[in-house]
C-alpha cells in the first residue's frame, strides 16, 4: 500500500512538472528581450501549436495512468501501453529525462508480467535507447543496445531476416561508440576486441543473407563489415607498440659480470642474471602494427570488390540506390588510400 501511494505521488509530481513546463512556455514566448538587452528570435506559431498539443496529450496520458493506477493497481498489464505512448510523447518533446523513468517504468511492468525475454520490451528499449541518446548518458545507451540485440537474438534464428536487421542496427552503435571514443579509450584492447567480435557476426550473417538472396542485406552487412575494418585499423593506430602482441620477448636476460675487490686484497670477477629491455621489441611490433594495417587494407578492398560485383549483378538495385552506393563506395576507397599513406610513413626510417 505504501509502494502504491510513492508511485502515485511520483506520477503527480510530473504531471506538475508537465502543467508548470507549459505555462513556462506560454511565458517564455511573451518575453521580448534576453538578460542582456538582446531579442530573442520567436518561435514558428505552428511548432508552438504542435507542442502545445503533445503537451496536452502528456498530461492526459499522465491522468489516465493515474487513474488506472488507483482503480487497478500499480502493476497491472493495462498501464503498459500508456506508458509505452507516454513515453513516446516525451521523446517527441524532447524530455528525455521524463521520458527514460515512464518507459523504465514499462519496462518493469512487462518484465513483471511477460518474464525477462517478453517481446513487448523491443519497442521499449528501442525507446530507451533514444532517450539516453538525448542525455548523451552513453553507458546506459550501450547497456540498453545490448539488451535489445540479445532479446532479439533470442526471439529470431540466425539466418532470419529479423536477425540481420537487429545487427545492423546494433552494429551501427557499436561503430559510433568506437569513433568517438564514448566507452573506452581509444586503441583500449577492450574496444577492438569488440570490434572483432563484430566483424566475426558480420561474416556469418552475410552467408546467410546470400543463402536467402537479399540484396539489399547483403549491401548493409558488407557496408558494415568495410566500416568496421576501418575503424579497428583506427583504433590500432591509437595503441602503443609496448601494447601490440609482438612474438618477440619484451624482456630478455642477459649475464652480467664485474670485477670486484675481495676480502684478502685481491680482485674476483661475479657474474649474474640481469633483466634486461629487448632491442628487437620495439622493431618487431612495429612490424606488426604494420601487417595489421596490410591485412585491415586486403580486407576492405576484398570487401568493395564484393559490393562492386553486388552492383553489378543487381542492376535494378544499383540504379535505385545510385547516390548510396556511389558515395559508400567512395568512404571504403578514401579509407583504403590513408592506409596506404600510413603504410608509406611507417615505412620510413625513424631516426
Amino acid at each position: 500500500m505504501r509502494m502504491k501511494s510513492v508511485v502515485i505521488a511520483s506520477r503527480r509530481l510530473i504531471w506538475a512538472m508537465l502543467l508548470l513546463l507549459s505555462t513556462s512556455l506560454s511565458a517564455s514566448q511573451e518575453d521580448g528581450a534576453g538578460a542582456d538587452g538582446a531579442a530573442q528570435p520567436e518561435e514558428d506559431p505552428a511548432l508552438a501549436i504542435q507542442r502545445q498539443e503533445k503537451l496536452e496529450r502528456a498530461q492526459a496520458l499522465q491522468a489516465q495512468i493515474e487513474g488506472l493506477s488507483h482503480e487497478l493497481g500499480s502493476y497491472d498489464p493495462a498501464l503498459i501501453e500508456l506508458q509505452d505512448d507516454l513515453g513516446r510523447t516525451y521523446l517527441e518533446l524532447e524530455e528525455f529525462e521524463l521520458a527514460h523513468g515512464t518507459l523504465e517504468q514499462a519496462m518493469q511492468l512487462v518484465r513483471v508480467n511477460d518474464g525477462l525475454y517478453g517481446e513487448r520490451q523491443v519497442s521499449l528499449l528501442k525507446s530507451l535507447v533514444q532517450a539516453n541518446l538525448g542525455l548523451q548518458a552513453w553507458e546506459q545507451v550501450d547497456i540498453y543496445a545490448h539488451l535489445l540485440f540479445d532479446l532479439q537474438s533470442r526471439a529470431h534464428e540466425p539466418d532470419s531476416e529479423a536477425y540481420v536487421a537487429a545487427l545492423v542496427s546494433f552494429s551501427d552503435w557499436q561503430l559510433q561508440a568506437s569513433r568517438y571514443n564514448l566507452l573506452t579509450r581509444p586503441g583500449s584492447q577492450q574496444g577492438l576486441q569488440a570490434l572483432q567480435d563484430l566483424q566475426d557476426r558480420h561474416e556469418r550473417a552475410l552467408a546467410s543473407a546470400r543463402d536467402r538472396g537479399d540484396v539489399e542485406q547483403q549491401w548493409s552487412l558488407l557496408y558494415a563489415m568495410a566500416s568496421t575494418d576501418a575503424e579497428v585499423a583506427r583504433q590500432f593506430n591509437y595503441q602503443q607498440l609496448s601494447e601490440f602482441n609482438s612474438p618477440t620477448p619484451r624482456y630478455v636476460s642477459q649475464t652480467v659480470c664485474r670485477t670486484v675487490p675481495n676480502g684478502s686484497g685481491g680482485f674476483q670477477r661475479v657474474c649474474w642474471q640481469e633483466r634486461v629491455s629487448n632491442p628487437d621489441y620495439l622493431f618487431s611490433a612495429g612490424n606488426e602494427r604494420r601487417m595489421q594495417s596490410e591485412r585491415t587494407r586486403m580486407s576492405l578492398q576484398a570487401t568493395m570488390r564484393d559490393m562492386e560485383a553486388l552492383l553489378a549483378e543487381n542492376p535494378d538495385f544499383a540504379a535505385a540506390h545510385a547516390g548510396d552506393s556511389g558515395k559508400a563506395l567512395q568512404n571504403i576507397e578514401e579509407a583504403i588510400k590513408e592506409l596506404q599513406r600510413d603504410a608509406r610513413r611507417s615505412s620510413l626510417q625513424r631516426w
